[in-house]
């Protein structure tokens, strides 16, 4: 398989509503998508959002690591196998994991085309109902309530509610969105906004409201604090911003700084990576969330694939972009009935 050409634009899409958690405001999803063009006539598509207070790169640091380190390496390049593929991205330059994801996406998109499988089979896995949670913005705690009873009567059942508002509301915001929809799965997502003692004192406080899990309560790097919250809590902790890497992965699983890893492509530089970090996983009985950024229908596709592939290691997806775009584009990879994700 020889690359012969890339190309690159930048795509949006509007929001229903505004996206809000601790870290962020986002009105619509912006992302920088990829298509590999082949000798052999077939296009791999892939795409990288810019979530900079996550993974420190915009929409211009992903276009310029692309086209300026990793095309080189990639154009008119005669590639045998998908390891090899993948040794010359990942050695293209040093970090840039978004610019990495859209290439690696656009890369399995190739290598699936070629045999003429779906991505899902092409990694081992099979078509599967799956279902993802939607969030429910960082907002006052009873537009909160409101907001999540909507989403429950719209048929979404499986709520990832932003807290870490610094405004002392967070244990409201929780019951309120409880006491709104008393039989929805409640995932609670700090993104790093809370104290160790803070969260301690909020999983007291909510130790009665059947909570699913709490993604990320303290700072990514503070992992003696998620050690300290994971030993003495009975809620199950998600690392998050704590993982982004193999190494990092190992490191929280071998100080048991948490029960869960959530794993994004555009954390970890797309599946090749993210195949890592689930066998790694696997060989410890750690479950895991499969998350995103908001992104692209394409990537969110990709994900998607994966998860079919690894159920047993998968068992929380966080892929709800598609259900948040104003209008789902007409070239989507992906559509969903209620919160039930469905390849095209």
């Amino acid at each position: 398989m020889t690359i012969t050409d890339i190309t690159i634009t930048h795509e949006s899409i509007p929001l229903r509503t505004p996206f809000i958690t601790a870290l962020r405001r986002v009105d619509a999803v912006t992302f920088v998508r990829v298509r590999l063009h082949t000798s052999d006539g077939l296009t791999g598509t892939g795409e990288a959002p810019p979530t900079k207070a996550i993974t420190g790169e915009d929409i211009e640091s992903i276009t310029s690591a692309i086209k300026e380190l990793i095309v080189p390496r990639l154009l008119h390049h005669h590639f045998t196998s998908m390891d090899e593929a993948q040794k010359v991205l990942h050695t293209s330059c040093e970090g840039n994991n978004s610019a990495k994801a859209a290439i690696d996406i656009a890369l399995y998109d190739l290598f699936s085309q070629k045999v003429a499988r779906p991505l899902y089979d092409y990694l081992g896995g099979n078509v599967q109902e799956l279902r993802t949670d939607v969030t429910i913005s960082l907002k006052h705690p009873q537009k909160m309530a409101e907001d999540a009873k909507r989403a429950v009567s719209d048929g979404f059942d499986i709520l990832k509610v932003k807290v870490g508002g610094q405004d002392g509301l967070d244990t409201d915001r929780i019951r309120a969105v409880r006491e709104a929809v008393p039989n929805a799965a409640l995932l609670i997502d700090a993104n790093q906004a809370w104290s160790e003692e803070e969260t301690l004192t909020i999983i007291d406080a909510i130790s009665d409201l059947n909570i699913t899990l709490i993604e990320q309560p303290v700072s990514a790097k503070a992992l003696e604090s998620m050690q300290q919250i994971t030993a003495r809590s009975k809620i199950p902790i998600l690392a998050d911003e704590s993982v982004f890497d193999l190494e990092d992965a190992k490191k929280v699983i071998e100080s048991k700084a948490a029960h869960m890893i959530n794993i994004k492509l555009m954390k970890c530089g797309g599946i090749y990576k993210a195949l890592e970090i689930i066998k790694l996983c696997e060989s410890h009985d750690i479950r895991c969330m499969l998350g995103s950024m908001l992104e692209g229908p394409s990537s969110i596709a990709a994900a998607l694939h994966l998860a079919m592939a690894y159920p047993k290691t998968v068992r929380y997806l966080d892929l709800d972009s598609p259900l948040l775009y104003r209008a789902l584009p007409t070239e989507s990879p992906i559509s969903f009935q209620k919160n039930q994700l469905i390849l095209s």
